[in-house]
């Protein structure tokens, strides 16, 4: 009898309550990987026209946009029952009481307020105090200086030839140009203007089929104009970075936004290719234009910024196990949508993970956790008592009777048929007593749904088959795994799964306060790591666009010779020795060295400025 249930499974397919063996995807659905995993980006950018189909890891069609608004139309339809006085609101048992839910909440606000003038704060003044090195790699990226000259000499001589405009040259445009596109972008993308438009003019469905399927190339496009619109700001930034134009006024003429005027700089396509001459000159002309070459390097900047944002997030050490969940971590993850943020590639988040590993900045990923595990790696069983009480699916069962089994029978079985996978069992009363935050907790809405939403344990008869499945809060099912999983070793039978149980709560994982304000340290640290790892992908392609914009604007001087700038541009590769190239590489390391001792300065103030702040006024470390 033991292979009834193996029997049972080929005969009749796969059970319901069993998930698939690997996810699939299609362009018409998404099935999710467990329960807690994030809703895909294209369900999240799915329309009327364009609907994604979803479902869970059983094969089940789900639609949590539907529910969601159900759960907003009945909250409305109990807010006008109870402000006409025909229904009465239960009231929470931590209201009125000191540290309640909402004085939590405002403490949190509060405590993101200031996490938010203290980040803004940082950020202003880092770029103030390491600005000065950008501008320095820069000019030896595109200037030849003397190889005799030390690096602390280059440095006094231009800070003589700058002044202080050494500090600021070209932040002012940078900053513009970069906001103005993101914005722009954002906007965009937010509030659906092409789908606005195509409502508006009643398109036609072949026209919003088309619409539909050149999305992609659209979006490209139309980021494309915009770097195009905005090039004269990063044309001006560049000159004024390497001392080619005074660092005032800030912004340039008005009139260099005009497309193929005097004043723009996107005359002058080449300085090498007549555009005129042919076909092929005027491909090679557009290949070699500096208008290109910057837009490219721009373009390079934010895709690598993208494909090590998540790695880098996830392996910085930071708080994440927070006491009260915030309510804006779905405008957050929206907006990171938005902005083109994607997952990293696994050999990239593999290598950070284990370089910040390596020097102290990070933890190792978890592949084993129970948040990383899909339901099919672990099963659950529950012993259950006489008369206990289970909420399944938002329905009270009550007066369940266990199901008799023998002890002998179950562990000759399990001795005669080892299982491959991990099976934790848990005794149901050591989960009636949850774990709890150091003040009263009243979960909102959302923290509701995502309870009922979480089917985490299972309760089997003899053959194996699924008869009933519990529902548990998540906070409830780690504290006990965890606590499983730290002994060390999986014990089978029930006198052992009581010991682990009770077990629990010295193995149970701390609550932190994660708000912007305790999370701002890490956060800088991420951005430290993030700014040199692109800086360091980037350092060809800047390369050879800075020397392209320099060689287009000393051109365009017509023979004058400028006041600002008299050493002499760097000649091509074939002129270059490997002694002056690796002479030119180690001022650049230094460059780099300098902006990240620099950083590093700046974050131990920042780090003591939050301790004392979060201690003395919020009451870190204290219940």
């Amino acid at each position: 009898m033991g292979r009834q249930a193996y029997l049972a499974k080929i005969a009749f397919g796969r059970s319901a309550f069993e998930p698939t063996q690997s996810p699939t995807e299609s362009t018409e659905y998404v099935q999710l990987e467990s329960s807690q995993s994030e809703l895909p980006r294209l369900y999240q950018e799915a329309t009327a026209n364009n609907y994604i189909q979803l479902y869970d890891e059983r094969g089940n069609p789900v639609n949590p946009r539907s529910h969601a608004y159900g759960k907003k139309l009945r909250d409305a339809q109990n807010d006008v029952l109870a402000s006409v006085g025909v229904v009465e609101r239960r009231r929470s048992p931590s209201e009125g009481l000191p540290g309640s839910y909402g004085d939590r909440l405002e403490s949190l606000q509060v405590e993101d307020t200031v996490g938010n003038a203290i980040a803004l704060t940082t950020t202003l003044g880092e770029n103030l105090c390491t600005w000065w090195t950008g501008i320095m790699r820069d000019r030896i990226l595109t200037f030849r200086y003397s190889d005799a000259i030390p690096f602390a000499q280059l440095v006094t001589m231009e800070s003589a030839t700058s002044g202080t405009s050494l500090l600021y040259a070209g932040f002012a445009p940078r900053l513009l140009s970069a906001l103005s596109v993101q914005t722009i972008i954002y906007t965009a993308s937010i509030y659906q203007v092409a789908d606005r438009i195509l409502l508006a003019t009643q398109a036609t469905a072949r026209t919003r089929s088309y619409f539909r399927q050149s999305r992609a190339v659209l979006k490209s496009g139309f980021r494309l104009a915009l770097e195009v619109l905005f090039y004269p700001l990063s044309y001006h930034a560049f000159l004024q970075k390497l001392g080619l134009l005074p660092a005032t006024p800030l912004l340039p003429s008005w009139r260099s936004f005009i497309p193929f005027s005097e004043s723009s700089p996107l005359l002058t396509l080449s300085l090498y290719y007549n555009p005129y001459a042919s076909l092929l000159d005027c491909m090679k002309a557009i290949l070699t234009s500096p208008a290109l070459l910057v837009i490219t390097d721009q373009y390079l900047e934010r895709w690598v910024h993208a494909s090590i944002h998540e790695a880098i997030e996830l392996s910085i050490i930071r708080p994440n196990n927070a006491d009260i969940p915030g309510r804006d971590t779905a405008a957050k993850e929206r907006a990171r949508t938005m902005l083109g943020l994607r997952r990293s590639p696994p050999v990239v988040r593999k290598v950070i993970n284990s370089f910040l590993t390596f020097i102290g900045w990070g933890q190792p990923l978890a592949s084993g956790t129970t948040e990383g595990r899909r339901p099919s790696d672990v099963e659950r069983i529950v012993d259950i008592d006489e008369g206990q009480t289970f909420d399944v699916s938002n329905t009270r069962v009550t007066n369940i009777t266990p199901l008799e089994l023998p002890m002998v029978q179950t562990q000759a079985e399990q001795q005669a048929e080892p299982s491959h996978e991990e099976s934790i069992e848990i005794a149901v009363d050591a989960v009636d007593e949850p774990s709890r935050p150091t003040s009263p907790f009243t979960p909102t809405a959302s923290i509701t749904d995502q309870e009922d939403n979480d089917p985490r344990i299972r309760i089997t008869n003899r053959e194996g088959i699924v008869e009933m499945e519990v529902r548990l809060p998540p906070r409830i099912l780690s504290s006990h795994t965890e606590a499983a999983d730290g002994s060390g070793s999986l014990h089978q039978g029930g006198p052992t799964v009581h010991h682990e149980a009770s077990s629990s709560s010295s193995a149970r994982r701390p609550y932190h306060r994660v708000t912007r304000l305790s999370s701002e340290p890490a956060q800088m640290i991420s951005a430290v790591v993030k700014a040199q790892l692109v800086g360091l992908a980037v350092l060809p392609l800047r390369l050879v666009a800075l020397r392209l914009v320099a060689s287009h604007f000393l051109a365009g001087q017509e023979g004058q010779t400028s006041a600002l700038r008299s050493v002499r541009l760097l000649p091509s590769l074939d002129d270059l020795s490997w002694r002056a190239l690796g002479l030119q590489m180690s001022r650049v390391a230094l460059c780099n060295a300098v902006d990240l001792a620099i950083d590093l300065g700046l974050w131990g103030v920042q780090y003591f400025t939050i301790t004392s702040i979060g201690r003395r006024v919020f009451g870190w470390g204290t219940l």
